[in-house]
């Protein structure tokens, strides 16, 4: 059998075999929808200014989930400590990182960030933190703090609504705009 046949017949026969021998079908979608692997969580540290990198260390993780690795740990030896969506976008500019973001609160951007696997860094505790937004569907929001990256941070999603859009720079999310890693097939 030619090796294109071989692989056009195994891909009809997609089906995992449970415990007891009976055939199930893969789930249809992957929880979190942006799966970061624990390795490529970037811990918060505190920088240069006595500050927590917090936005820093939330968008190394994304870097890192769509593929922007070398250019991650660039970003984690030159920049560090607090920032303003003011001033990180100064960086963004400077560094000319291809990137989205909103300021505003609109929850259609987090939404689109979702559907295409992208993820998107928010604002959380009043303003005073940033977590990575890895899920948000009708009833919850996932998160990675990156305080404690191992775990994932579920609350129900009106909850996070308000926690996001609230404090001096509520409603402030972004992300890097690359390719995010591939979903789990079907």
């Amino acid at each position: 059998m030619k090796p294109v046949l071989l692989i056009s017949s195994l891909a009809l026969v997609v089906v995992l075999l449970a415990s007891d021998g009976t055939a199930r079908v893969p789930a249809a979608s992957e929880v979190p929808t942006v799966n970061v692997p624990v390795r490529d969580r970037e811990p918060n540290w505190i920088g240069r200014e006595g500050n927590g990198s917090c936005v820093h260390a939330s968008f190394i993780t994304l870097l890192r989930w769509q593929g922007k690795v070398d250019f991650a740990d660039y970003w984690r030896g030159k920049y560090d400590s607090g920032e303003t969506p003011s001033e990180f976008n100064r960086h963004l500019n400077a560094e000319r990182v291809r990137y989205a973001v909103t300021t505003s609160g609109d929850v259609s951007f987090l939404e689109w960030a979702l559907r295409t696997r992208r993820g998107a860094c928010v604002v959380s505790h009043g303003g005073a933190h940033m977590e990575t937004l890895v899920h948000l569907d009708a009833t919850s929001a996932g998160l990675i703090d990156n305080n404690s990256p191992a775990k994932f941070r579920w609350i129900p999603r009106e909850q996070f609504l308000a926690e996001w859009r609230e404090g001096p720079n509520g409603g402030w999310a972004i992300t890097p705009v690359y390719t995010p890693a591939a979903p789990l097939p079907r």
